[in-house]
């Protein structure tokens, strides 16, 4: 891309005919918005599974920018540390993302305005610490030009990034009618990838920025609802920027179909994760599965592998539910065979204190289980394995 020039494109609400795509797909993502979640899965399984929907989404965040680490790896770090921190700056930078997220969740309300401080706030906890992937200045808006790699935009000057950042928030903050709501999300993606304002990082901000908006316009994850709107940038990335292209000249059909492109993905991506919801299918197809594959590979034992089978039917389970199971232990010896899958962080109280207790599988060998489970089910996009 030779010599590009800056050229100003007017931010503004797309007003498609009736018949367009985007007018269905954003009638259709109205229904979910307004839907209220119920569900029969349990909450500290429901949350375990969102702990994972965040590694996938920070993993796919960080490797659209040419982050080298594979599941597998992430996985690992996960069971051996209880996290990324320990690792070296690319795992740091997967480490990040998963703190800004839970930045978002803590900051950001429905209804809420969107402020620069905010943004400066994201910014700032992605790229702290880094040195590949990070920045001079965290949270300060950049001082001079900038170039995005195969891009045919050059992104206005510094001088101008305040006043066109400031004309991006009073555009979210406006009040519009709600069914203009969902477009703000996908119009916000592309206007801030386009003004381009920090030195390094926008893609990670912009992807955090997507998220947060998602919770401001009514998907709110406190109600128990997983996000993963990454998925829909990080399944196919080439796909990504030629939509970010696209809409990069300004066109109504170039923005149009970026809004349908970004609507659509959430669409699937809800209507996937939605599932999660219905604990028949959670035992059937992800924790079943996780523990057949976890014996399989002699990680866990026979006795273990049938006590936490019936557990995983019961939800929850006190001693006494698991004579079946156990039946030539005494009183004692199956609380000692409790005691040993709570110390390997395979079974967890289901609040402090408490003798009954729920499968845990977010820090242990069953991780690995759960995140073939999940990938045979099309939760996982299959380049973060590669």
């Amino acid at each position: 891309m030779s010599n590009p020039k800056f050229e100003h494109v007017e931010l503004k609400l797309c007003n498609p005919t009736f018949d367009s795509p985007l007018v269905d797909v954003v009638n259709e993502l109205e229904h979910l918005r307004r839907l209220r979640l119920g569900g029969s899965t349990p909450p500290d399984v429901f949350f375990q599974l969102k702990h994972i929907f965040h590694m996938l989404e920070s993993l796919g965040s960080a490797r659209i920018e040419g982050n080298h680490t594979t599941l597998a790896d992430l996985v690992d770090a996960t069971i051996q540390d209880g996290g990324t921190a320990g690792g070296g700056d690319q795992m740091k930078e997967i480490t990040n993302i998963e703190l800004a997220m839970r930045y978002v969740e803590q900051a950001m309300e429905p209804g809420a305005p969107l402020t620069e401080t905010f943004i400066r706030e994201l910014h700032e906890i992605a790229v702290r610490t880094l040195e590949r992937e990070g920045d001079q200045t965290p949270g300060a808006y950049r001082e001079g030009s900038v170039r995005i790699v195969m891009s045919a935009h050059l992104p206005p000057e510094a001088v101008a990034v305040p006043q066109y950042m400031k004309e991006l928030t009073d555009f979210v903050n406006h009040a519009s009618a709600p069914k203009y709501d969902l477009m703000k999300v996908a119009l916000t993606h592309h206007r801030f990838g386009w003004i381009h304002p920090f030195s390094n990082g926008n893609g990670r901000v912009v992807r955090l920025l997507t998220y947060a908006l998602l919770i401001k316009y009514g998907f709110n994850v406190k109600d128990g609802r997983v996000l993963n709107p990454t998925a829909v940038f990080c399944n196919n990335r080439e796909r990504y920027y030629q939509m970010l292209g696209a809409a990069d000249t300004g066109t109504t059909k170039g923005i149009e179909n970026w809004c349908i492109y970004v609507l659509e993905g959430i669409l699937l991506e809800l209507q996937k994760v939605d599932r999660l919801t219905r604990y028949d299918y959670i035992e059937q197809k992800i924790l079943v599965p996780a523990l057949r594959l976890s014996r399989e590979r002699q990680l866990i034992t026979p006795d273990e592998h049938q006590v936490l089978l019936e557990v995983v039917r019961l939800k929850s389970a006190k001693s006494a539910d698991l004579k079946k199971v156990m039946p030539k232990l005494t009183d004692n010896q199956r609380t000692y065979q409790i005691k040993k899958l709570v110390e390997l962080n395979m079974l967890q109280a289901i609040y402090p204190g408490a003798r009954q207790y729920a499968i845990r599988f977010t820090h242990n060998y069953l991780l690995r289980g759960v995140i073939q489970a999940l990938t045979e089910e099309g939760f996982v996009p299959g380049f973060m394995e590669k």
